[in-house]
């Protein structure tokens, strides 16, 4: 896959925080003439299972995540990260925490279930959407996604460090390393899709030997 080309890994990185995937490039999307069935990086729309298809279930709910994008990791072999999300009516669940089950970072092929991930083997199921003429209509989107030089200020890249709202409370341990950010969106206004992150940033990190994900966001 060619979205990353030309960025590298670091064997020296030490932990979460620190720069993993080189460089840092901005992160930006369009909207899809037609639906994406190929695995390039997209937010919504559906997945493109690389493997045997895994859908993540609330552990709360019981009701299935939102699919909210699929990103190619770094390397020469075709695989694939995707990122899932509860989004219940309340917006109750615990989609901050890293490890609570309410959101799951998969890797396909060769990937890791995590231990704390429930799920059932549909292909498609809930997926990104914005908001419609009224602020209760949900419109599903489905984007591509296009990574271009680093963007100051910008919180929706790949690569480098995170850039945390709140000071780093150890919930990832060091053998885990930074992949990409993504920035919360009212899915209103303009906002191309609805992403409940309290207003701040969620963070998606790979085991350092790209099996397993987490994810998690943080706010001010």
């Amino acid at each position: 896959m060619s979205w990353l080309a030309g960025s590298r890994t670091s064997s020296s990185a030490a932990g979460p925080l620190d720069k993993w995937l080189k460089p840092r490039r901005s992160l930006s999307w369009r909207p899809s003439a037609n639906p994406i069935d190929r695995p390039v990086p997209k937010l919504g729309g559906q997945p493109v299972w690389l493997d045997e298809p895994f859908w993540p279930v609330s552990a709360q709910f019981g009701i299935p995540m939102t699919f909210v994008g699929q990103f190619p990791l770094p390397g020469p072999e075709p695989r694939m990260s995707y990122l899932f999300l509860t989004q219940d009516e309340l917006y109750l669940a615990a989609t901050f925490m890293a490890e609570g089950g309410e959101n799951a970072l998969l890797v396909q092929p060769g990937g890791r279930i995590p231990s704390f991930v429930e799920g059932v083997a549909e292909r498609t199921g809930p997926t990104l959407w914005r908001r419609g003429d009224q602020w209760e209509d949900r419109v599903p989107v489905e984007l591509e996604l296009d990574l271009g030089p680093r963007k100051r200020g910008s919180h929706n890249y790949v690569g480098g460090k995170p850039r945390m709202w709140q000071e780093w409370d150890d919930e990832l341990d060091a053998s885990w390393r930074f992949f990409f950010q993504l920035d919360h969106g009212d899915g209103w206004d303009g906002d191309a899709f609805a992403l409940n992150l309290g207003g701040g940033s969620g963070y998606a990190f790979l085991s350092a030997d790209q099996r397993e994900g987490r994810f998690l966001w943080d706010c001010v």
